[in-house]
């Protein structure tokens, strides 16, 4: 447990003492609106931060559920044929040279980094807060689990640029890698005309309170509705892949994940009253960014926001498709405390240091209540308790 507060805790300070570096070279951590002035992506300040990240993943050792999944799949060269065309392909490449395991998932991982960074370009004074909630909000354990489908992910968030700059071959072109990487990718399609015309899909407050309520709502009726669709339930499983079939994922034991995975915890309650918070601020924010790119970052938040609330967490295969969405609540968190810290009222700072300190502490809490079975506890390759790997 401490080996893992202090990695995660190194690894934190210096991506974020990196990137802070980067934003002050850029000159847009002092005000959103210039942030194409003066942009370099490309410099040292942004890679190290990234080459370091990469090595510390690629070094896990049982860091996300299906980690060791993916381990035996290099190790035994068990490539399966249902795995997407690009995952299979850098997995049979890096076979081919013989690479290390370490460096495979290091590659892996740096895409993931890479392209989610890349995302955000123009907002190089974001970079320190993305990467203070993605870990402390809990998104990068999906990344190190969900490999493929984050994968996938992020390359879509990179490709959302293009629904601002209308070049529709170039969204429909980062995509269809996206899916390369993941089947699930292909509803992402859907938002481009949905998106293009730069509307805001949420402009009233009281509007959001209310679907955020029926999301509540919604939940609690959840398990009467869906005995009433097992079949179409059952099709839709198919749909997802096969290998929810092989971890024998069916209606009764989706109903039961589900129920097991229902959190009423104080933190649970605390994220919620945050994201209702921001919500109440979301015509100021909107204002402050004032931009169509910030209105589509807003609407994936805020559908985001619903589904997670709508279906239980558990049995994460069901969900899929819903999971694109989830880490934009991550990602609204960086606009949210940018906001209140350019715009210093007492009460925009005592918010500000509440919303930091309080993810930090459960970011914390949960590494010091969990267990080495976990798989959420930081280990090293080279710490492993079977010498076959």
């Amino acid at each position: 447990m401490i080996q893992s507060l202090l990695v995660y805790s190194l690894l934190i300070g210096i991506m974020m003492f990196f990137f802070y570096m980067a934003s002050l070279k850029n000159q847009t951590v002092n005000y959103p609106l210039n942030a194409n002035q003066n942009i370099t992506f490309n410099s040292y300040q942004i890679f190290i931060p990234l080459i370091f990240f990469s090595i510390v993943f690629g070094m896990r050792y049982d860091v996300g559920v299906d980690h060791l999944s993916y381990l035996e799949i290099y190790l035994f060269q068990d490539v399966r044929e249902k795995h997407e065309l690009l995952f299979t392909s850098i997995t049979r490449f890096s076979l081919f040279l013989n690479l290390h395991y370490v460096i495979y998932f290091s590659i892996l991982a740096f895409i993931q980094v890479y392209f989610f960074y890349l995302a955000f370009k123009k907002e190089i004074y974001l970079f320190p807060l993305l990467t203070l909630f993605i870990f402390t909000n809990g998104d990068i354990m999906f990344w190190m689990n969900g490999i493929r489908q984050a994968l996938a992910m992020c390359i879509w968030i990179y490709s959302l640029n293009f629904i601002v700059d209308r070049k529709l071959w170039k969204y429909i072109l980062f995509g269809v890698i996206a899916f390369l990487f993941h089947r699930s990718a292909i509803i992402l399609f859907i938002f481009y005309p949905i998106l293009v015309n730069g509307r805001d899909y949420f402009k009233s407050i009281p509007l959001q309170l209310i679907l955020l309520a029926s999301a509540f709502a919604i939940k609690e009726v959840f398990f009467d509705i869906i005995m009433n669709f097992s079949a179409a339930i059952d099709f839709y499983i198919s749909l997802l892949g096969a290998d929810m079939y092989e971890r024998g994922y069916n209606i009764d034991n989706l109903l039961e994940s589900f129920r097991e995975s229902t959190g009423t915890g104080l933190a649970y309650i605390f994220k919620i009253v945050i994201n209702v918070v921001i919500i109440l601020y979301s015509l100021k924010l909107k204002k402050y960014y004032n931009s169509r790119w910030f209105n589509i970052i807003y609407f994936f938040f805020f559908i985001g926001l619903l589904t997670s609330y709508m279906f239980p967490s558990g049995a994460i295969s069901f969900t899929r498709p819903f999971r694109y969405f989830y880490i934009f609540q991550s990602i609204m968190l960086a606009y949210f405390v940018y906001y209140l810290y350019r715009n210093k009222s007492l009460n925009n700072r005592i918010l500000m240091i509440i919303t930091i300190v309080s993810f930090l502490g459960i970011f914390y809490l949960s590494q010091i209540t969990s267990d080495e079975n976990s798989h959420l506890w930081y280990q090293f390759f080279f710490q492993n308790k079977i010498n076959m790997y």
